[in-house]
């Protein structure tokens, strides 16, 4: 049985392709791990300037409701 939906010029081009774009594929692979690196790292250290203080009202609903777990046991 044969997938018909696929052209037969995509084996072709995928062939002929594959010869002389090895080494650059392999070139734009690292190039592009090394951007992600870079990204990750920028992502980390705006990550760690951010600063989180809850208001005093969010502190205080989350006591009573666990204070009001404690009650039911």
């Amino acid at each position: 049985m044969s997938n018909s939906t696929l052209p037969f010029f995509n084996l072709q081009s995928y062939a002929s392709s594959e010869a002389g774009n090895n080494e650059c594929d392999m070139k734009e692979e690292k190039r592009l791990q090394q951007e992600d690196q870079q990204l990750i790292l920028v992502t980390k250290q705006l990550l760690d300037t951010v600063q989180y203080t809850p208001r005093t009202s969010t502190l205080q609903a989350i006591f009573d409701y666990a204070k009001k777990g404690e009650k039911k046991r």
